[in-house]
């Protein structure tokens, strides 16, 4: 087969984890190439906030312990052991050096923090750099292409080549629709996962949601790597499935005070106008998206009267959403936000009225069963004790101030993670356990460091394990072409 041209390394998409890749296997003297069908870098990481580590000298300089022992048993407690203990050791081991690498990069670590200070159990590991991970992603671009690594935007790889068993590089298609053909002693598949896939999120997935979910992270998100290593010999992971969900304002921004104040954890009901939960599961986002998932149309409906409202402007709201709305933060653009979003007649998941009754003719719900619902829940607001489904007091607020309001929350996918077998070398396996030569997968490609749910008790998880697998995916891969096992 004659190729376009040769590297070391062909890293397929240039989101955290490809990058990571890259500019570690230049660092080790490999030529790489990075392909990346999207017109710029980033991927999902774009949209990322923090990554995870342990024992880090960014925790230790602020007096925060997070032990390698506390991580390591917490993620395979939260899995309840399905995770893959070798991968998640060999994780645990190395973020704290990721720190290191980013910051050697150029990062500036503002501050390690929690996602949700009310959500009990969670670990101190969320590592914030200047400017987010979108800023981290800069910076690696930057050193990639100095370094010499040939990056290839807008060039979509579809097919991972092989010989006598043997990796030898891959096939893709430019910006101008022409073939090209690199050949490879290693290729590393970085494609972030199958959010933005349909099929493959109902073929995977739990729930029927591929056509409802709305897709918050890269839109390149497709299942592209998953289908060309399944197509070279390689194998799914157990935990296929697994995603990152949370309930989400369809055609709103996560800046949004409206979106923000749909997800507090006041009163809710589903599709029938019944309450159905400990709201309180919005203070762990990903068990709520899990939650709304799970429900009949994959939504519900979180009614506030200006009780709620005028606590989320003058107090505050009770959990945020990542850095874009603060935890605790006043939402002082709720008023004005909610009152345009209500009136715009083209928008249909924000209703507002004057009654309950006209709020549910709004909503698409039966009146006399919301109106019960309502004032079974003052009943519980004024007794200040939920012997229902057990709210903590703090989070009951009544509803009987108009004009009340009506936002329908559905289920948004920020990413998938647990796709491809790998071993803790980030080696892609075939269907017997073995290593296929010179096939890595990293990031939300691979799987193994997850059970059927993300794990919250660990912030910063999945950009955390998409940084450090990149670079020691590129260390494996330089230690075997040193070897001469590739």
């Amino acid at each position: 087969m004659e190729f376009d041209a040769h590297y070391d390394v062909v890293v397929i998409g240039g989101g955290g984890s490809g990058l990571s890749a890259a500019v570690q296997a230049a660092k080790n003297g490999n030529t790489c190439a990075v392909l990346e069908k999207e017109a710029t870098t980033g991927g999902s990481s774009s949209f990322a906030e923090g990554h995870a580590a342990f024992e880090s000298d960014e925790q230790e300089k602020r007096g925060i312990h997070v032990s390698k022992e506390e991580a390591f048993n917490t993620y395979m407690d939260y899995s309840h052991w399905r995770a893959k203990p070798a991968l998640v050791s060999k994780f645990v081991h190395n973020a704290d050096k990721t720190i290191v690498k980013m910051r050697e990069e150029g990062a500036v670590y503002e501050s390690v923090e929690v996602t949700a200070p009310d959500q009990p159990g969670e670990l101190v590991t969320w590592h914030l750099p200047e400017g987010e991970v979108a800023r981290v992603i800069e910076l690696l671009e930057a050193d990639a292409v100095r370094r010499g690594v040939d990056l290839f935007l807008s060039t979509s790889a579809v097919e991972i080549l092989k010989q006598d068993g043997k990796i030898i590089g891959v096939k893709a298609v430019d910006a101008n629709n022409e073939e090209v053909l690199l050949g490879a002693k290693a290729v590393v598949v970085a494609t972030g996962g199958y959010a933005n896939n349909p099929e493959m999120m109902n073929k995977y997935g739990k729930h029927n949601i591929g056509e409802r979910v709305i897709n918050v992270g890269g839109a390149g998100n497709t299942g592209d790597g998953i289908r060309m290593v399944l197509n070279a010999g390689g194998a799914l992971n157990s935990n296929i499935g697994t995603r990152l969900l949370f309930p989400f304002m369809r055609d709103k921004t996560i800046t949004s005070h409206t979106n923000a104040a749909g997800f507090q954890p006041y009163f809710w009901v589903d599709k029938d106008a019944k309450r159905f939960v400990n709201e309180q599961i919005g203070l762990n986002f990903g068990n709520a998206g899990d939650m709304v998932a799970s429900l009949h149309g994959s939504m519900f409906w979180s009614v506030l009267g200006q009780e709620a409202i005028e606590h989320l402007v003058n107090v505050g709201n009770e959990v945020g959403l990542g850095i874009y709305v603060r935890n605790y933060e006043k939402l002082v653009n709720l008023p004005i936000e909610i009152a345009a979003d209500a009136a715009d007649t083209a928008r249909t998941n924000v209703v507002s009225a004057d009654t309950i009754e006209e709020l549910a003719v709004k909503m698409g719900v039966d009146g006399t069963t919301l109106k019960s619902q309502v004032d079974e829940y003052n009943k519980i607001c004024d007794l200040g004790v939920d012997d229902k489904f057990y709210k903590e007091k703090k989070y009951l607020h009544p509803i009987r101030k108009a004009p009340f309001y009506a936002i329908k929350m559905e289920t948004g996918i920020m990413i998938t993670m647990g796709a491809l077998e790998i071993d803790e070398c980030m080696r892609s396996l075939d269907k017997n356990g073995n290593a296929i030569p010179g096939l890595y997968v990293v990031g939300c490609d691979a799987g193994g460091m997850y059970g059927e749910s993300y794990a919250l008790p660990v912030p910063g998880s999945a950009n955390g394990f998409a940084l450090t697998s990149g670079w020691l995916a590129a260390d494996d891969i330089s230690a075997r072409i040193n070897s001469k096992e590739l």
